[in-house]
């Protein structure tokens, strides 16, 4: 399906004029969505709530189309997703993109490898060719916008369906306890949501030449090649409360910026 990236101003958003839906009062924001961007979201409302100890921020964790489900049925304040919104999404949902992230490789920091050419990548997942000790790979449930990001960026499950001998989880937490309890294993997860307790692999794009480890840096030099967007957005036609505005300028501020960066992320 066609995917549009949407570039909408937060000022934009808070001019919207019809009323009714989102969360319960004024100072709970709830924010539900994509288990990718949420640990983004944690920092942010963290931070936020230090200067506005009026507010308080609730974070759910689901996945990309939950947040835009959510978003649509006014469950939430905002949505979020870790991939870009779909034609049919669109006119219901003002977005803005909130920054890019990169997608990693991971593996279990005792596995025998280091680095993943886009090509090994494709035949470990579709065709269960083994890369040295790596015989299994994780992908992530339907609805996932790591998956769908995933998918477009290397072709994997794009024009034929996983084989049954992917592993399948839903959310990051479960991929990175998969791959460390197992040094036979690879998988993917946010370039943000990387720690010690997993080895990121390096990873050669078709047409390049040498491998590139996964760095914002890398992303703004468009270096390393797996990297998406992080959307925020609310629904079109409802006028934004005061709480949910004060957050969104917030992750527009300077202030917000600079959490977005030292998290490991691209802020927009």
């Amino acid at each position: 399906m066609k995917k549009i990236l949407i570039f909408l101003s937060l000022v934009s958003m808070f001019m919207l004029i019809s009323c009714g839906g989102g969360a319960s009062s004024s100072t709970d924001i709830v924010i539900t969505g994509s288990s990718s961007v949420s640990p983004l979201m944690f920092k942010l409302a963290e931070k936020f709530e230090e200067v506005n100890s009026n507010y308080t921020v609730t974070v759910e964790t689901s996945d990309s189309t939950i947040g835009v489900q959510d978003t649509i049925n006014g469950n939430n304040n905002i949505g979020m997703a870790s991939r870009n919104l779909k034609e049919d999404e669109l006119p219901s949902l003002d977005a803005y993109l909130l920054c890019q992230d990169g997608i990693v490789i991971i593996a279990n920091k005792d596995a025998d490898i280091a680095q993943i050419s886009e090509e090994e990548l494709y035949n470990l997942y579709m065709n269960n060719t083994a890369i040295g000790t790596v015989t299994k790979s994780i992908s992530r449930e339907d609805g996932s916008g790591t998956r769908s990001a995933f998918t477009d960026l290397t072709s994997i499950g794009k024009e034929n369906p996983l084989p049954a001998t992917v592993e399948i989880l839903d959310g990051t937490g479960k991929v990175k306890t998969s791959v460390m309890s197992d040094a036979s294993k690879i998988g993917y997860i946010s370039l943000g949501s990387i720690d010690d307790t997993i080895k990121p692999l390096a990873y050669k794009a078709k047409g390049q030449n040498e491998y590139v480890q996964a760095s914002v840096e890398n992303i703004k030099s468009d270096a390393y090649k797996l990297y998406r967007p992080f959307y925020i957005f609310t629904k079109k036609g409802v006028e934004l409360d005061e709480g949910t505005k004060a957050f969104l300028d917030f992750i527009n501020s300077e202030a917000g910026k600079a959490v977005i960066n030292e998290n490991g992320y691209v802020a927009n």
